[in-house]
Order: C-alpha cells, then sequence, then structure tokens
C-alpha cells in the first residue's frame, strides 16, 4: 500500500499538477487524510517545491463550532480561515485538493448557517478564484480515502485500504505508466470536443423516462472542453467534455438521476424547472431546504453554468459504488451545474473581460454546483445553427 500511495502522490504532484522548481504549493484535506498529505508533501519537496503548505480542516471540530457556537463566534475560528489560498495564489503557487469526505457529518446543522458559513469562506478565496478562473494558476482535485467514508460507501465489513484499491483503480495506478493512459485518453476525448465543437450546436435538447425534458442553449461562440487544461489535469478522474450554456437559454424541466451532496448534506430526489434560463421551480425529497439556501446565495445560483456529457457506461458508473463526493460522482453520467460558468468554454475566453464574457452569454455567480441527470436511456438531440437536428447522445451514450 505505502508503494501505491508513493506513486498515486508522485502521479497528482508531477503530472496532474507538473509543479516546477521554486514553486510552492497549497495542499488541502482534511485531518483525517494528513498521513497522505505528508507523502504529497515528500515528493513536491522532491521535484523541487520552494513550500509546501497544509490547509487542514477538521469536520468534527466544525460540527461542534456551528451547534455550540454562534455564527460570528465560528468565522473568527481558525476553522474558517482560508487566507491561504490567497497568499499562495500571489506567489504563484499550485494548488491541490484531496476530496475525503465524511457523509452526513453536518447532518441536523441549520442549512442557513451552512450557507453563510460558504459564502464566507468562498469570499475570503476571491482573489485565488479569480487567478483560477482565469487560468492562471496549476490546481487539481483529487480523492483520499479515509476510514469513515469507506465504511459509509462500501460497507462497515470495509476499510480504507479497500477504497484506496478503488481509487487506484479508477485512477490507472495498476498501470506502468499511467500518465501515458490519461495522455491517450486526453486525447480521444479531446476528438470528441472538436466534433462537438465543428457541429455549431445551436440547442441540446434532453429527454429521458424519469420526466426529464430540457432544451439548452448554448452561447454562438462555445467550446467543449476536456478537464486537462494545457499540460495540467484539474480533476482527476474526468471523464467528461464540457461547455457553458447561454444564461438565458434554458427551458424546460430536469430531473435528478444520482442525489446531490452539498456541504456534507445530501438531497434527493430533486428537480428543477427552467424559463428563460432561470430556475422558477424546484423539489426535493429529502433537504429541499438545502436548495432554497443554495438559491438564495446569489442571482446567479438560479441559472446554468455548465452542461457536461459522460457516457452511462463510465467505469466509475460501472463500479456500482455512489462515492458521495461530486469529483467521482459526477463523472459517473452527465450532469449539469448550477452557478459560475468557464471562460475557457468560449473561443478566447481566458482573453476576456467579466463583462465581455456576460455579453457572450456565460452566468456568474459566486457557486458551482454540479448535479448528474445521466440515465441509462438519455437521449440528447442538437438542433444545429442551419436547423439540423443531430443525435448527440442515445441510450446514455455520446453516439461518436
Amino acid at each position: 500500500m505505502e508503494e501505491m500511495l508513493q506513486k498515486y502522490a508522485k502521479f497528482l504532484v508531477q503530472d496532474c499538477l507538473k509543479l516546477k522548481r521554486k514553486q510552492p504549493l497549497l495542499i488541502s484535506g482534511n485531518i483525517l487524510v494528513q498521513d497522505f498529505m505528508e507523502i504529497l508533501k515528500k515528493e513536491a519537496l522532491l521535484l523541487g517545491a520552494s513550500e509546501v503548505v497544509f490547509q487542514l480542516s477538521d469536520s468534527y471540530l466544525k460540527r461542534e463550532l456551528l451547534l455550540h457556537s454562534s455564527l460570528e463566534e465560528c468565522l473568527k475560528h481558525p476553522e474558517f480561515d482560508r487566507h491561504l489560498y490567497n497568499e499562495i495564489a500571489q506567489k504563484g503557487g499550485a494548488f491541490l485538493s484531496l476530496a475525503s469526505p465524511i457523509p452526513h457529518i453536518f447532518d441536523g446543522i441549520s442549512s442557513e448557517i451552512l450557507s453563510r458559513v460558504n459564502a464566507f469562506t468562498d469570499a475570503q478565496t476571491a482573489y485565488f478564484r479569480d487567478k483560477q478562473e482565469k487560468g492562471e494558476i496549476a490546481w487539481c482535485i483529487a480523492a483520499a480515502a479515509n476510514e469513515v467514508w469507506a465504511k459509509k460507501i462500501l460497507g462497515e465489513s470495509k476499510n480504507a485500504d479497500d477504497l484506496w484499491n478503488i481509487i487506484f483503480n479508477i485512477c490507472e495506478m495498476n498501470a506502468d505508466n499511467p500518465s501515458l493512459l490519461w495522455n491517450q485518453y486526453f486525447t480521444k476525448i479531446d476528438k470528441s470536443c472538436t466534433i462537438l465543437n465543428q457541429m455549431k450546436i445551436k440547442t441540446l435538447h434532453y429527454t429521458s423516462m424519469n420526466g426529464t425534458d430540457l432544451v439548452v442553449e448554448l452561447p454562438d461562440s462555445y467550446l467543449f472542453c476536456s478537464a486537462k487544461d494545457s499540460d495540467i489535469i484539474v480533476n482527476m478522474p474526468s471523464l467528461e467534455v464540457f461547455t457553458t450554456p447561454s444564461k438565458y437559454g434554458v427551458n424546460g424541466i430536469v430531473y435528478s438521476s444520482k442525489p446531490l451532496f452539498y456541504s456534507g448534506v445530501e438531497i434527493t430526489d430533486f428537480w428543477f424547472r427552467f424559463l428563460n434560463g432561470k430556475v422558477i421551480d424546484y423539489g426535493a425529497s429529502q433537504n429541499k431546504e438545502m436548495l432554497t439556501q443554495v438559491f438564495e446565495r446569489d442571482e446567479g445560483a438560479h441559472y446554468l453554468g455548465e452542461v457536461a456529457l459522460v457516457d452511462f457506461d463510465s467505469k466509475i458508473n460501472q463500479s456500482g459504488i455512489l462515492f458521495e463526493t461530486t469529483l467521482y460522482d459526477e463523472n459517473a453520467c452527465c450532469h449539469l451545474a448550477l452557478g459560475r460558468g468557464f471562460s475557457e468554454c468560449f473561443w478566447n475566453g481566458l482573453t476576456k473581460t467579466k463583462e465581455e464574457l456576460k455579453a457572450l452569454g456565460m452566468n456568474d455567480s459566486s457557486i458551482h454546483i454540479d448535479f448528474m441527470v445521466g440515465t441509462r436511456d438519455l437521449k440528447i438531440v442538437a438542433t444545429l445553427q442551419d436547423g439540423t437536428e443531430m443525435v448527440v447522445m442515445e441510450n446514455g451514450k455520446l453516439v461518436f
């Protein structure tokens, strides 16, 4: 196991982040994966990092604070301090975020309080997020197993090593050269992006037997992209092609195909109805109030910022595991996202101002929340700018 952890750590730092000599690195993760963070630190220093700093989080402490302290007291506590992000971004540093959830840790916490805390921490990292959105910093999100997470999604008889082995398998760590395999994969997926971009799509019409009947308009200058940003892989793993829709061009209804885990809270069987881009009605069988708090964050939270296409037979979906973290679950099947769009999903978008991107149809928001809509019978029909209709996805699979 130690050898595989070192191999995975080196892959993340060297092949995904492309960490440079004398570049600082911030590694964020919860206290349950601090041992793996130390392995990452060692690999980064071997590659010549100028410094490696940790942004540790303690969800158990956070829960106690939210239960027994005032909101004002919570926001003054070091647990909610995120100034390191801006500090490292100002130094031209790289960022590695470890997804390692503790499922249901915030059950029973007021959704309003969780929303206000999220808004506070997001505001603290405004400089970092601006550099991230402009493609000016190296960043990557990857998973790290912990005991609690493993037992929740795999069963009480399993442990963190079992989950680590699943992560290694999905991320191709069992291969002699994982980097080569991922490069080959992204070469293939980038061809799909090229086809979609050359089609000059006007709208995408989603239908499935669960009731989804949604039309999503794309901007004239849309670009489908993959998670490989130049040489950097920003999500490990990533099995999607994605773009940003036209803010006011979404109409119809869409039903979720998997639960959404947001701020440690599970939202199930939810749906959204859109009119001229905006969510005008919504529901959920569990924790609808969390969605209410999402929409109260800002006006942009009511609009879509991403459409992503993923084969229903993806490696993650075939595992049969609901990972309860967006990093993995969003790569199980097609998904959409409420909130902030991506500037790289427009021709020359990274060179444009926010005002220019807004004029092109990009939504802006303080949030970006992915939710899964892919089903075995999902069909997506593209209407091209010349009026031609073409099937893009049928039976949950990209047709090309």
